[in-house]
């Protein structure tokens, strides 16, 4: 599966933020991405964000998957030492190391108040131990809902109303598909996390250490984030952010049901592409969601539901699954699917690309429309060649498979062969019986 760049996967402060980081790590910037929107989400316990006529907590639970020493607690560790330079008395109250239970669990998030940051850098433990313990999954899915979660034993029960938990977690691809049930994808315990794929992708020298200075800055735009955010109510759409929610929350959805390994961990992509968006938002000092952050966010949403296939079509378990498009080929079957032109808001965020690299592509030709108000529009079509070459679907139109004469087999060769019933038993013969001396002459047996 194929990186894109995760600056179209940000905005504003928080893409300078990584960006000024991305140089001095081996790993993957996206990772340490997931880490700090995490952390971010779990320090707003009472901002929420706009959903249709209603509104839902930020708190994200997020997912890190790669292998073993591939970065997963490099991402994090950097994550968090800006959490805690920001916020260091929630790093050090409110952090719940390790899911021990349904009630375990319960009882933790109420003695911090119902507002917690879960760290389990072995989720795969949890994935598991929902199977055995179906209030565990219960419990983690109505956290993510905020919704209320109480302990059912007798004697001092335990409640807990608008819980206000965020979870970071840990798991290998081989983990994951290992932990996966059919009862777990069904019952929605999946698409409430964000999984995203941590890989290394550059060797450094240990003399290049992150400078000192970058965590310090980090941590003093990060606390400035915390603050404003906590002071905001409801974060809502901006004005020029309806057109696009409406059209992403549309072609998400579509994309989510075209695979049936896919639907169930992506059913929830709207919900996490809004989270997401308003945590750009807040971290820009701003209180409405522009359209360039939904876009942003649909694009990581996307990134990690691509992840999850990828993930999932290793396991050989179901055939007919969607292979891997390439970028040409997502840009042309999107085209398409739009009519024969799309709008820059309709193509980048559901194919992972710029505007230069689309541009880039050939057979694509991009021009302005300035027959609207305000700044004109770019209209991206398909040249002439691309257009009759191209399948709807993006791919080359498969081949007619050969038909082969059928063969005739009689069934008697499948048949067993009739039993043949035993001989019949026939019974020895018996010695005729002497009498005895005694009996034919008695003075026999006195000689």
């Amino acid at each position: 599966m194929d990186t894109p760049d995760f600056r179209s996967m940000v905005t504003g402060r928080l893409r300078s933020l990584v960006a000024g980081m991305e140089p001095h790590v081996e790993w993957s910037p996206v990772g340490l991405l997931g880490g700090l929107l995490c952390a971010f989400s779990a320090m707003l316990p009472e901002t929420r964000v706009q959903r249709g006529s209603g509104s839902m907590p930020l708190m994200l639970h997020v997912l890190l998957c790669g292998g073993t020493g591939e970065g997963k607690g490099q991402s994090w560790g950097l994550a968090s030492d800006v959490a805690k330079d920001a916020n260091s008395s929630f790093m050090a109250g409110h952090v719940i190391n390790g899911v021990t239970g349904g009630a375990g669990l319960i009882q933790a998030v109420a003695d911090r108040d119902g507002h917690a940051l879960i760290v389990d850098t072995e989720y795969a433990r949890v994935l598991r131990a929902g199977r055995r313990q179906a209030n565990l999954s219960q419990v983690l899915r109505d956290l993510w809902d905020g919704a209320t979660v109480a302990t059912s034993r007798a004697k001092e029960p335990v409640q807990v109303d608008d819980p206000r938990v965020s979870i970071m977690g840990h798991i290998t691809p081989e983990e994951f598909r290992a932990s996966m049930s059919a009862t777990e994808r069904d019952g929605g315990s999946y698409n409430r996390l964000l999984i995203l794929p941590v890989t290394q992708v550059r060797w450094l020298s240990e003399r290049d250490r992150m400078p000192e200075y970058l965590i310090s800055e980090a941590g003093e735009a990060f606390a400035r984030a915390v603050r404003h955010g906590q002071r905001s109510g409801t974060v809502t759409l901006s004005e020029d952010a309806y057109d696009v929610a409406d059209s992403l929350r549309h072609d998400l959805l579509i994309k989510a049901r075209e695979s049936d390994e896919l639907k169930p961990f992506a059913s929830r992509c709207n919900e996490q592409v809004r989270r997401i968006a308003a945590l750009f938002a807040l971290f820009d000092l701003r209180h409405e969601i522009t359209r360039e952050d939904l876009e942003a966010a649909a694009r990581l949403v996307t990134y990690a539901m691509e992840t999850v296939e990828s993930i999932t079509s290793r396991m050989g378990a179901v055939s007919g699954k969607r292979q891997s498009l390439s970028l040409a080929e997502k840009v042309q079957a999107r085209i398409a699917m739009m009519g024969g032109k799309a709008r820059s808001s309709e193509l980048l965020p559901f194919v992972g690309a710029t505007a230069d690299q689309v541009k880039a592509l050939p057979g694509v030709k991009a021009t302005l429309d300035r027959s609207g108000l305000g700044r004109p529009a770019t209209i991206y079509t398909l040249t002439e060649s691309e257009n009759t070459e191209a399948s709807p679907s993006g791919r080359p139109e498969p081949k007619p498979a050969r038909k082969t004469p059928a063969t005739v087999v009689r069934m008697d060769t499948y048949r067993p062969a009739k039993p043949v019933p035993p001989a019949p038993l026939v019974p020895a013969p018996t010695r005729p019986r002497r009498e005895s001396a005694a009996t034919g002459n008695p003075f026999l047996a006195l000689l």
